[in-house]
């Protein structure tokens, strides 16, 4: 969803304090009914560390890296759908120039200048769309972003609105169940080759590692497709696991690489995917990829729970 755009003249720009009502409808820059959302929210205790949100916000418009239009909150954190399971700052920038870097340098960055250790809310995820994506795109994960998200910050040259219809998700369920219907069963079955007879022999190993680090890619870009009705273009396992980690705490626990437990699964992988091919000699001890079949066995069964979960809500707001 990250596009080149035409640079265009910078604007002046301020932040909007989310739990600051009288100060939004000074400001007039969002609709009547996004000042109640605001108001309501407010009267409630907040999700979310605000003035933790506040430091992100400006390292993400103030350091050169975003000239967002607005930056929204959305998901758990702001009382609305959940999007990420894991506690975690899901926020969606809308841009109209390209940007310095994109969402993972961003991530990487900000980690850097706002350390884990001084965060209440360590995870963050970032989502940079142009406005021509947002303008001609109605799916619903834009929709909840739009609908239930709070408005972080936004240019004083922007007038931000909330969808006036729901997205159709209808449409949106067909979509998602379709490519779910079509690329599970090719997943399950590189697993189910790859396990034949228990590999043993150097041919049979490279076999097996090939097919397990393609059913890998192939789970990741189904649950994004799923989330988002838009397809991921990069293969990396690695990266994959970047942008939906936090979509599901069980995928976390079976992947993340921690001081405790060196979990390497997605780094080999992504090396099978291409050593596989070029690697006259490719071998691995079978125990090893026993290890890592396991693995993406019981990812396919995380990635099939969540993406049915969420086929079940677009189901269920159609039949609204």
């Amino acid at each position: 969803m990250e596009m080149n755009q035409n640079s265009v003249q910078e604007q002046p720009a301020q932040q909007i304090i989310t739990d600051a009502t009288t100060n939004i409808e000074a400001q007039g820059i969002i609709s009547e009914s996004a000042m109640e959302y605001q108001s309501s929210l407010s009267e409630n205790s907040l999700r979310y560390n605000q003035g933790e949100a506040n430091a992100i916000v400006n390292y993400l418009t103030k350091e050169g890296l975003f000239d967002p239009e607005y930056i929204l909150l959305f998901g758990s954190l702001a009382g609305g759908t959940m999007h990420s399971e894991a506690k975690c700052y899901d926020l969606l920038l809308v841009v109209r120039n390209q940007p310095a870097y994109n969402w993972l340098q961003a991530k990487r960055d900000l980690r850097y200048k706002l350390p884990f250790r001084w965060r209440e809310i360590t995870y963050t995820n970032l989502y940079v769309c142009p406005w021509n994506y947002i303008e001609s795109h109605h799916t619903p994960f834009l929709y909840y972003a739009h609908q239930q998200g709070v408005l972080l910050y936004c240019k004083d040259s922007f007038y931000f609105r909330r969808p006036r219809r729901p997205c159709n998700f209808a449409a949106a369920y067909c979509d998602a169940k379709s490519y779910f219907d079509t690329f599970k069963p090719v997943a399950d079955l590189l697993m189910n080759l790859a396990q034949v007879g228990s590999p043993k022999y150097p041919s049979e190993i490279r076999w097996a590692a090939f097919m397990t680090s393609q059913a890998v890619i192939l789970y990741y870009k189904m649950l994004y497709y799923v989330y988002h009705n838009e397809p991921f273009d990069h293969d990396d396992p690695v990266i994959l696991h970047e942008r939906v980690r936090t979509l599901s705490t069980e995928l976390m626990l079976l992947f993340d690489d921690t001081n405790a437990e060196h979990n390497t699964t997605l780094a080999c992988l992504k090396s099978f995917t291409q050593k596989a091919f070029k690697e006259r000699k490719f071998m691995l001890h079978p125990f090893e990829l026993k290890e890592h079949m396991a693995r993406i066995v019981r990812m396919g069964e995380i990635v099939t729970k969540y993406c049915e979960k969420r086929l079940k809500l677009y189901k269920s707001m159609s039949e609204e």
